[in-house]
C-alpha cells in the first residue's frame, strides 16, 4: 500500500470525523501474516496521540475485522489487558480495505523485555507469560457468544478441515490424519474457552509502567484450551527450544489451567503449521494470509524443519514429501 496516498487517506477520514487535524510519523510494522501494521500519530488541538492502524486483507477481510474490534472490545469491557478499540471499517471505503484503530502501546514485548536476563527472571516472564494465558482462559466463555464472527470451533471440526486439505492437495499428510482421528480424546465442555490461537510473548505488549496488554487477536475463536496451550508450546520450543516445554506447561498447571491429553494437541498444533505452509504451496487456500506470506515462510525453514522433527517425536511419523518441499524452498 503507498505509505503517501495512505497517509492522506487516513486523515482526510480523521479529519472529517472530527478525530484530527493531521497525521505524523506514519510507519509500516511488517509483523503478521494476516494483516498491514502501520504506527503514527494524530495531531488535534495541538495534542499528539499514538494508534496502530491493522488493515485486514483476504476473503472475508470485513468479517474478521468486526469480529477483533468486538472481541477486544468485550475483553476490555470484562477487565482483561487489551488496548483500547477506537474505530472500524468494515466496508473499505476509506483505505481500500478493512481497518481498525486502536490505541498504541508504547514499550516493549514481554519477550523482550525478560531476553538475555537471568534463570530467574526467565521464569519470572514465563509465569507472567503463562498467568495472562490461565486468566484468559478462566474467562466466562457466555460473555463473548453475543459477538459477531466469534466462532465456536472444536478440535474434531480442526482435523476435518486439516482433512480435507490433505484430500484436495496434500495427500502425503494421510498418516498424520489418521494418527489424529485415532487419538482424539473425547469431548469435554470443562476446557472451552476464549483461544488466542497464537498466544505468546511478542503478543504481550509492556507499557512505560510495566502494565502488560494483549495484542494480535485475529486468529481467535472459542475452542478447547489446550489447543491454545499446545499451539503456545509449539512456538516456543520451535523457534526458541526444547527447554522451554516443561517450564510451559508446568507453569500453567501450578496456576490452575489443565493439561490432560496433551501429546494429541501438541500433534494437532504441528498439523496446523504443515497445512498453513502447504495451503499456501499446494493452493488449498490461503486463510486471508498476505500475498508474500510464502516468501516470509522460507526465511522460517529451519523452523519448519522443527515442527517436522516435533512431529515425528510425538508420532513417530516422518513425512518424506515434506521434507523435500521443505528442501526445495
Amino acid at each position: 500500500m503507498d505509505p503517501i496516498r495512505l497517509q492522506d487517506d487516513l486523515e482526510k477520514y480523521l479529519s472529517q470525523n472530527g478525530l484530527a487535524t493531521s497525521v505524523i510519523e506514519l510507519n509500516e510494522i511488517n509483523m503478521g501474516w494476516e494483516t498491514e501494521l502501520f504506527t503514527f500519530k494524530k495531531v488535534q488541538d495541538g495534542r499528539e496521540e499514538g494508534l496502530v492502524l491493522r488493515i485486514f486483507s483476504g476473503e472475508h477481510s470485513g468479517d474478521k475485522a468486526t469480529k477483533e474490534y468486538y472481541l477486544m472490545n468485550r475483553l476490555s469491557e470484562v477487565g482483561y489487558p487489551v488496548p483500547n478499540v477506537y474505530h472500524i471499517d468494515t466496508r473499505g471505503s476509506v483505505l481500500g480495505k478493512p481497518f481498525i484503530l486502536m490505541e498504541r502501546i508504547m514499550g516493549t514485548t514481554l519477550d523482550a523485555a525478560y531476553q538475555g536476563t537471568t534463570p530467574e527472571n526467565v521464569q519470572q516472564g514465563i509465569h507472567r507469560l503463562i498467568g495472562l494465558f490461565v486468566e484468559l482462559h478462566r474467562l466466562d466463555v457466555s460473555l463473548f457468544s453475543d459477538l459477531p464472527n466469534v466462532s465456536k470451533i472444536s478440535y474434531r471440526d480442526s482435523i476435518r478441515r486439516y482433512h480435507e486439505a490433505c484430500k484436495k492437495n496434500i495427500p502425503w499428510l494421510k498418516p498424520v490424519i489418521e494418527w489424529l482421528y485415532k487419538h482424539q480424546p473425547d469431548d469435554n465442555d470443562e476446557y472451552c474457552a476464549i483461544c488466542h490461537n497464537d498466544y505468546h510473548g511478542k503478543n504481550v505488549m509492556l507499557n512505560k509502567k510495566n502494565q502488560p496488554y494483549v495484542i494480535d487477536w485475529g486468529a481467535s475463536n472459542i475452542s478447547d484450551s489446550r489447543t491454545d496451550l499446545a499451539w503456545t508450546i509449539l512456538l516456543y520450543t520451535t523457534f526458541g527450544g526444547s527447554m522451554y516445554r516443561a517450564p510451559l506447561i508446568e507453569t500453567y498447571s501450578e496456576l490452575g489451567g489443565k493439561v490432560d491429553d496433551l501429546d494429541f494437541f501438541e500433534v494437532l498444533a504441528a498439523t496446523r503449521r504443515i497445512v498453513d505452509l502447504g495451503s499456501v504451496v499446494f493452493g488449498t487456500g490461503s486463510y486471508g494470509l498476505k500475498p508474500d506470506v510464502l516468501n516470509l515462510m522460507r526465511e522460517q525453514r529451519e523452523h519448519y524443519s522443527k515442527v517436522h522433527d516435533f512431529l515425528e517425536e510425538r508420532t513417530g511419523i516422518r513425512l518424506k514429501e515434506f521434507d523435500s518441499l521443505l528442501a526445495s524452498f
